[in-house]
């Protein structure tokens, strides 16, 4: 370590002041340069597909873009209202929202050295001597320490903060998008459940007509007791899921209440909507190059990745000396202070001999960049995935709806010609008894595949990044 240490008296603080002022206005010495604009590290082929535009394969032609926030194309203001009580309430939102304010504190830390650091000093001191005389001496003075950030390590680091600061806000945003996902995707096993309830109600209503048909031709004698039985077994099965169904409504309500920021058991979990709607319009997806964009956790990511850039500049100019100055000044004085005293410094310090220790943090800092652009690469990829995944994922349920619905109107022309020949005594019961379980175990399915149809929806506006609405950028925690 060398320091250089010159003794001022203090006519010449002033001169020295400026020239270290003249030193800050010129241009500093540049030692790295960053790459402001890292893009995911794509095979020849991929970027080729990449420049040329092309859509997601399983995204629909014609597919038209809508600004609003996602939740609200699906037109439930039960919905709506849910989610933007979640958005507002939420406490783990809120914690997330608390680490920006932390990040930005870590900025003006970073950025404090490019600015003089001055301090006040002051002391009083009583002596008393051996002949019992008192001797009373005060000093007040001011502490100035300044680096020059000649090789742009102060603002390499101060750099970094910033975009540490911008990746912490679209952490939040990130957790907003997710949060409203898991909401709405609650939300409509909550609606299922509702209407799984409302169904099974209406099956064992059905179920104790049938039962209450087969005692009546049973006492009449066109019917036995087998078909009795096996009736009221159908009847009793359907009556056994009424519990497990309202155990699961229960616990879903719970989880939304939570989600909302609320304390679980507060309110009927019965009360409510229970009709799945039909998907929206399908949304804009665009290309996959859209997703660095859109994404707040790729933008993210990639706000790390120019923070840990700049971190290679802050180690590299750690290989240079470091120029600073400082001075005092003091009063002094026994009754008061009669004396002005000032001194100032000029010192650097600088590397002579760390065994590669410096070097080595440049290394390290460097395959950092090279981490975290692998890691950009495959959040991009498995973006990309998570997007094609969610659309043919919902075209195939839509198919399924479709057969489905056909299969379940054969099932139910089935059922009614069963009864009719059961009534009129020309067939047993037991096709009426395969027929109505295939039709209530149909009921079931239809209504379990469109609410996966809905979850697929709500994952693809997921994966596209939203849209969610813009948060206030001043204090993200008020935004709805």
């Amino acid at each position: 370590m060398i320091l250089f240490g010159l003794q001022f008296r203090w006519r010449k603080v002033s001169a020295l002041v400026a020239c270290a002022a003249g030193a800050l206005s010129s241009s500093c010495v540049v030692l790295h340069e960053v790459n402001p604009d890292p893009q995911p590290a794509l095979t020849e082929a991929d970027a080729e597909e990449g420049e040329r535009g092309e859509g997601f394969r399983y995204a629909p032609r014609g597919a038209r873009g809508n600004p609003d926030p996602w939740w609200e194309s699906f037109r439930d203001r039960e919905l709506n209202r849910e989610i933007e009580d979640s958005l507002a309430e939420n406490p783990d939102l809120r914690s997330v929202a608390g680490r920006i304010d932390q990040a930005n504190a870590r900025v003006i830390q970073a950025g404090s050295t490019l600015f003089p650091q001055i301090d006040g000093a002051g002391e009083f001191r009583r002596r008393w001597r051996g002949d019992g005389v008192r001797d009373d001496s005060s000093e007040i003075g001011v502490l100035l320490g300044w680096e020059l950030d000649v090789w742009n390590r102060i603002r390499s680091g101060r750099a970094a903060r910033i975009r540490e600061a911008e990746a912490a806000y679209e952490d939040w945003r990130a957790a907003r998008l997710l949060l409203t996902g898991a909401v709405g995707e609650t939300w409509y096993v909550l609606v299922e459940q509702r209407g799984q309830r409302r169904l099974a109600e209406e099956q064992i209503e059905l179920n104790q007509t049938l039962l209450d048909l087969t005692r009546l031709r049973a006492g009449q004698g066109q019917s036995s007791m087998v078909d009795v039985l096996q009736q009221k077994e159908q009847l009793e099965s359907t009556e056994s899921r009424v519990p497990l169904i309202e155990s699961q409504i229960a616990e879903v309500s719970l989880v939304l209440e939570a989600l909302g920021g609320r304390v679980p058991g507060k309110r009927d979990p019965l009360a409510g909507t229970d009709q799945l709607p039909d998907p929206p319009p399908w949304p804009r997806t665009g290309v996959p190059a859209d997703l660095l964009a859109e994404r707040p956790d790729l933008r993210a990511r990639r706000a790390r990745i120019l923070a840990v850039d700049h971190e290679v500049g802050e180690a590299i100019a750690d290989r240079f000396p470091r120029f600073s100055i400082g001075g005092s000044l003091a009063g002094a004085g026994s009754a008061g202070l009669e004396a002005l005293v000032g001194d100032a410094v000029v010192g650097a310090v600088g590397p002579v001999f760390d065994a590669g220790a410096r070097r080595a943090e440049v290394d390290r800092r460097r395959s950092r960049v090279q981490e975290e652009l692998d890691l950009y690469t495959s959040e991009f990829i498995d973006a990309v995935r998570e997007v094609e995944t969610a659309l043919v994922r919902e075209q195939k349920l839509d198919e399924r709806v479709t057969r489905q619905t056909a299969q379940l109107g054969t099932a139910r022309k089935l059922l009614a010609e069963s009864r009719s020949r059961y009534t009129l005594g020309a067939s047993d019961y037991l096709p009426v008894l395969d027929a109505v379980s295939k039709v209530q175990e149909l009921e079931r399915d239809v209504l379990t595949t469109r609410r996966e149809r809905l979850s697929a929806r709500i994952l693809l506006h997921r994966a596209l990044g939203g849209p969610v609405p813009e948060p206030d950028p001043v204090n993200p925690s008020a935004a709805p």
